[in-house]
């Protein structure tokens, strides 16, 4: 199988010095981070200037293999501007410039990947879930525009789930909004509950019609991201599971609770990981239906099992020899606004049981031990249907069944998940036997 490439900043420098540099950041231009209502932008004093910035310690995402080694003069040409725009990013920092600085350098480094390798030319099928909020449509309707901008002329299909609506009571949408949006929308539900409950509603039946399965939170905005980027990483490399990088809406503020998914001040273009978050992994729609099937057999007030189970598919493909590169964080951001807008008239706890409280769902931020049980013998045998064609190991069922699906909490990411799916949290039981 290829070897994967990770675009190191001597060869971004090539790159840039090749194709003309990048524009220079005016470092007067004004900052901005999100107001209280997570619905308008609106300018922060408290947003710190890029004449402020420090610099950034390394989040250790891995080695980087450069494609080329450019000159000493080109070197020195660029190094500096370029190393302060990939700190400017990933700190949190936007403006108009910064984002135009950006995206020239995006584009200019997608040529450079290009020409050392080819991907595959075909177009895309993507359909996208997103819980949504009401105060979060402004931020749909923006990333929407950026999706529908797409040179590669891919397919955008999405799926709306309004957790803040009374069940069976779809909201009105602005005429304008409507206009834009509705010819996409595959399907729109009404109702409380928590991220699993909606991810039940995705059928494998319906989702197969698409090549990649994306859940976003409504609280990401697109000001960095940029989707023919992106693209280029899926149909190069073939990853089961990817997300973008995230960075937080402005400094000092959260952007992921993982830093091996965090936007790094690196010019890496993307990095292997042995989790994603959540937040926004794009998933092969081959491998849905065992996700599925694990959502309907856990409590759906947690998604952490799900998110577990995603990573680990794609960990033991690659422990099987079927894939190089199952798992990618590719490093076109996604800035990260932080509205906890499922949270406000949800609870959301660390702990295992449920606290009362009068609201309509709890929805639990932590494990539900119980959900953890090893890979069972219906999931195994989906897995070996969807991804024995990859490779001879994964066409039988016992090389998934019982395998890992959480991980061990507290502990480095690299660390092997407990054998065979055996738990070691305390007080942890195997319902394995439920399915």
């Amino acid at each position: 199988m290829p070897r994967i490439v990770m675009f190191g900043l001597r060869a971004a420098l090539a790159a840039a010095a090749v194709l003309g540099g990048f524009p220079r950041l005016d470092a007067s231009a004004p900052l901005f981070a999100r107001d209280e209502h997570c619905s308008v932008s609106s300018p922060d004093e408290s947003a710190t200037s890029l004449l402020q910035l420090g610099p950034i310690s390394s989040l250790g995402m891995g080695n980087s293999v450069d494609l080329c080694a450019p000159s000493p003069e080109e070197m020195r040409s660029n190094a500096a501007e370029l190393r302060r725009l990939m700190d400017t990013v990933a700190y949190g920092n936007w403006s108009v410039p910064i984002e135009a600085a950006w995206a020239d350098f995006q584009s200019k480094t997608l040529l450079r990947l290009q020409a050392a390798r080819p991907a595959p030319a075909r177009k895309l099928r993507i359909l996208v879930g997103v819980a949504l909020a009401q105060t979060s449509l402004p931020m749909l309707v923006y990333n929407f525009k950026k999706w529908s901008k797409n040179k590669a002329g891919d397919t955008f299909n999405f799926v709306l789930l309004h957790f803040d609506a009374e069940e069976g009571k779809l909201p009105t949408l602005p005429a304008d909004v409507r206009e834009l949006l509705m010819p996409h929308v595959a399907l729109r539900h009404a109702g409380p509950g928590c991220k699993v409950d909606f991810w039940k509603r995705l059928a494998p039946d319906f989702v197969a019609g698409y090549d990649y399965l994306w859940l976003p939170d409504d609280d990401l905005r697109m000001d960095f991201f940029d989707w023919d980027f992106y693209r280029y990483h899926l149909l190069a490399y073939n990853p089961l599971v990817s997300q973008p990088s995230v960075v937080g809406w402005a400094p000092k503020r959260r952007s992921s609770d993982w830093n091996f998914v965090r936007a790094t001040h690196s010019s890496n273009t993307s990095w292997v990981t042995r989790k994603i978050e959540a937040m926004t992994p794009v998933i092969s729609t081959k491998i849905w239906p065992a996700i599925f099937s694990r959502a309907w057999s856990v409590n759906a007030s947690n998604c952490f099992a799900i998110e577990g189970i995603i990573s680990n598919i794609a960990n033991e493909a690659k422990a099987l020899g079927c894939f190089e590169t199952p798992l990618l964080v590719v490093n076109t951001p996604m800035r990260h606004a932080d509205c906890r807008s499922m949270a406000s008239g949800y609870v959301w706890s660390l702990v295992q049981s449920q606290i009362a409280s009068p609201s309509r769902t709890h929805c639990f931020r932590g494990y539900v031990w119980e959900d953890c049980f090893g890979m069972s013998e219906k999931e195994a045998d989906l897995l070996a249907q969807a991804l024995g064609g990859e490779c001879a190991a994964a066409k039988d069922p016992k090389a998934w069944k019982g395998k890992c699906v959480c991980f061990q909490p507290g502990t480095h990411i690299d660390r092997a998940c407990p054998a065979q799916g055996k738990l070691i949290f305390p007080n942890a039981t195997d319902a394995g036997a439920r399915q």
